[in-house]
């Protein structure tokens, strides 16, 4: 008897073949049965006029430390998503005690000072990946983890700081050691944020000796770009590594934005795959409309984007605002002063009269400086949360529509990139059209004639393959039965408007059953925290 028979639906298998109207039948963990079942089971799903896709994988997002605080991923399997690649962007759970993995978060302003505090004091303690990943299995979540080391975590840890040098003898033999021992424990590979302190001091070479360090267990190198040279040429800095190193690279969130030479940059990937043979792969966030933070993430992030404040912890940045050579530095390191202030919003205040208005209004009104007006809010003792690169009014995201060259691009998925915010503060940090990426992505490239099958395929066995991700990624007999039905005329996610950016935890709609290791997560809009994910290891599938 079978545990679960999802009837009549539309088979899509993730290889990118036609789909087929048939069954799919689950026992345990595990799909057994593909066709026309007959049999008697214990459950029957009716999923007539639906799809029946693989549960998504998304290979860029930053979960690492979430189910210890909940592990429900409402966001992802309300799209249908089973597989997390966390770890992303140089950030990592390894190495050393949770301690100095978490002083490294906050220094890079990816947690907050509540929890820090917090975290310190509630979560379980881990010194490796083996004990991450027996405290997250405790924890439990909704969805598998697949978990990458982080080249800034490990580098800071081991240079004792973030230093603008190569490591020096002594260092990188450590380096090595740390790489090996968490990759024999089953971790997926190692991410860089070459935008970020300290792993955009690495230089080619040193990309190149870490990244053969995870070459021998055939794992995948992913990088958050060097984006200041310009996106196509650190697109070739990269795909150069992969080259070099032989060794499987992911391009993580290619830019799309209007500014960013979007196009140009995705044919300089696809020659490096087609012509030179790199082993790389793409993913993209389909849609944003800018960042939502509260002014202690504001600080925190200027501190992590300042060489010379790096070190110098919040209250630093807090001297700097009321100097006037601080506010310099500032304006100069923090990205986020870029442009005209027309595009930052306060989303809310202690002063109501700011809230739903520019900051380039609200200095018009004081007669002062936009970038001072800023820096003024930064600086003065009331709350605001900044909404950051707003988009234009009428335009429903900041990136440009895909081009033919970059929808026609086969190695193109979805990496939704979610913001790390406070799961007990929405406001702290969070960017609203991310948390409906693949149902944007899908919705997109349907309307530009890019079939179904083709869509699921990017976004389930390109990403599982290139991962070496094991018996998951495609309905088959014998795969894990992760399993998402899709309502795709439904499958969608709410369009902006101007008073969306107050809502940070809303969701697509459209997946009407979700199955995480044959265990419902969700059926009929309705969530189940039956925690079925797992942490998986690469050494161990």
């Amino acid at each position: 008897m079978y545990d679960l028979v999802i009837k009549n639906g539309m088979v899509v298998d993730g290889t990118g073949k036609p789909a087929f109207r048939g069954d799919v039948g689950i026992i345990g963990d595990t799909i057994v049965a593909i066709g026309d079942i007959q049999e008697e089971s214990a459950d029957v799903y009716d999923a007539v006029g639906k799809y029946v896709i693989p549960g998504l994988i998304d290979p860029h997002v930053h979960e690492e430390w979430t189910m210890f605080d909940d592990g429900l991923y409402e966001n992802y399997i309300r799209e249908g998503v089973t597989t997390l690649v966390s770890g992303n962007c140089s950030h990592s759970i390894v190495p050393g005690h949770k301690k100095e993995m978490l002083d490294y978060y906050l220094g890079n302003g990816l947690i907050s000072l509540s929890q820090h505090k917090r975290y310190l004091e509630e979560w379980p303690d881990w010194h490796d990946f083996e004990g991450y990943a027996k405290a997250a299995q405790e924890s439990g979540g909704n969805c598998n983890q697949a978990v990458l080391m982080g080249h800034g975590s490990i580098r800071q840890y081991v240079m004792h700081g973030a230093w603008n040098r190569h490591p020096d003898e002594i260092e990188q033999p450590q380096i090595e050691r740390i790489i090996r021992h968490n990759m024999d424990q089953g971790m997926w590979g190692i991410s860089f944020g070459l935008d970020y302190v300290p792993s955009r001091y690495a230089s080619a070479d040193e990309l190149c000796e870490v990244v053969s360090f995870i070459k021998d267990y055939d794992a995948v190198a992913a990088a958050h770009l060097r984006h200041k040279i310009g996106i196509p040429e650190s697109v070739a800095e990269f795909c150069e590594v992969g080259h070099r190193t032989d060794a499987k690279i992911q391009l993580s969130h290619l830019a799309t934005a209007p500014h960013a030479r979007g196009p140009e940059a995705y044919d300089v990937a696809l020659r490096a795959i087609e012509e030179d043979g790199v082993h790389a792969r793409i993913d993209v966030i389909p849609s944003s409309v800018g960042h939502c933070t509260g002014k202690e993430r504001m600080l925190l992030f200027t501190m992590a984007l300042s060489d010379e404040l790096f070190s110098e912890g919040i209250e630093g940045v807090k001297r700097a605002l009321n100097d006037p050579a601080g506010r310099e530095m500032i304006k100069r390191d923090n990205y986020t002063f870029a442009g005209s202030k027309d595009k930052v919003y306060i989303v809310m205040s202690d002063n109501p009269s700011y809230e739903n208005r520019s900051v380039r209004d609200i200095a018009a009104e004081l007669g002062i400086d936009e970038d001072e007006c800023m820096l003024d809010l930064m600086a003065d003792d009331k709350n605001y949360v900044f909404w950051l690169n707003a988009p234009a009014a009428g335009c429903p995201s900041n990136f440009i529509d895909h081009c033919d060259s970059i929808v026609e691009n086969p190695y193109v998925s979805v990496g939704s990139d979610t913001i790390m915010g406070d799961f007990f503060d929405p406001y702290d940090w969070y960017e609203i059209r991310r948390r409906g990426s693949h149902a944007i992505f899908t919705q997109m490239y349907l309307d530009k004639g890019v079939a179904y099958e083709e869509i699921v395929r990017r976004n389930t066995s390109l990403v599982a393959d290139h991962f070496g991700i094991l018996r998951r990624g495609r309905l088959a007999e014998g795969a894990y039965a992760d399993v998402a039905v899709i309502d795709l005329p439904n499958y969608r996610y709410p369009e902006m408007d101007q008073m969306q950016y107050k809502t940070p935890r809303m969701n697509a709609t459209g997946c009407d059953l979700l199955l995480c290791n044959g265990i419902i997560e969700l059926r009929d809009t309705e969530i189940f925290n039956r925690f079925g994910g797992r942490i998986l290891k690469k050494n161990d599938q």
